[in-house]
């Protein structure tokens, strides 16, 4: 009664994708050579930690809401050596846990990573919180690119992928989904407000994973955007991502650039956003 559902839901999340990737435990070690399998979780909110309070500490409380426990107990459960983060970067944490565990791969420090993230609302404090602050829509679901945008609607999830290096993957005959060719993160340095997006630093970022992936703009077809759906945000990532993919000065793009935000369906997930 007293853990967090998130950690349920993780638990939940994480054997299926195992399941959908082709996940064979004994194809990468045993008792005496656990596999090395890391888990990066991000989190940050938790709400039931705020309700636990109300009702009571008893035994099981810390382990039921400390979020290291929330990545830790994937790792207990299959019995996996590759170590587990809770990462906390607000909205981006699962976006900045992919980013680790893409580098973690790449360097050798585990030979797959259970990525995930998840945000579930079940108390009034963050609600009252973000409604204080203005962030939050009077009028109901985020309005991603409209006119009548006016803060964004709060969602959840929980969502898990699995990660491989390519060559480990396809060795294995696992079910490969997606290439992740590259991530990286930056930080609005010299902003006037740690909330407001910096147009230079997000076309700066984009311009750096491209190199990183060796993709050429024009060759980009689809770009997921933040789309919270505020005036001020909205208009700064849409200037950013035409200034990368679609500008006049390059070469002419030979497919439309399809653009969008998946928060205009599911709400804004927070933690969860950027797995998601």
């Amino acid at each position: 009664l007293q853990m967090d559902p998130v950690q349920r839901m993780l638990l939940m999340t994480t054997y299926e994708a195992l399941e959908m990737a082709g996940y064979s435990p004994s194809a990468l070690g045993n008792k005496e050579n656990p596999p090395r399998i890391a888990t990066y979780f991000g989190q940050t909110v938790d709400d039931w930690k705020t309700i636990n309070d109300q009702q009571g500490i008893d035994t099981h409380f810390l382990p039921a809401v400390n979020r290291s426990f929330t990545p830790g107990r994937i790792g207990h459960y299959f019995q996996w050596a590759g170590g587990f983060y809770s990462i906390d970067t607000g909205c981006s944490s699962s976006a900045t846990a992919l980013c680790l565990a893409r580098e973690a791969l790449a360097n050798g420090e585990c030979d797959a990573a259970v990525v995930g993230g998840g945000t579930l609302l079940n108390a009034p404090e963050w609600f009252a919180g973000l409604g204080q602050g203005g962030f939050l829509s009077p009028t109901g679901a985020c309005k991603t690119y409209s006119d009548a945008a006016d803060g964004y609607c709060r969602g959840e999830g929980v969502a898990v992928i699995v990660l491989k290096r390519i060559d480990d993957a396809v060795r294995s005959k696992d079910d490969i989904l997606a290439v992740v060719s590259g991530a990286a993160r930056n930080c609005n340095a010299g902003a006037a407000s740690i909330t407001y997006p910096g147009e230079q630093a997000q076309a700066a970022l984009y311009r750096r994973v491209l190199r990183q992936a060796a993709v050429r703009p024009e060759d980009v077809s689809v770009v997921e955007m933040h789309g919270t759906g505020t005036q001020a945000g909205d208009k700064v990532e849409m200037h950013a991502v035409q200034s990368v993919f679609a500008s006049p000065s390059q070469p002419r793009r030979k497919q439309p650039l399809v653009v969008g935000a998946i928060k205009a369906n599911v709400g804004h997930s927070e933690a969860a956003a950027g797995v998601i």
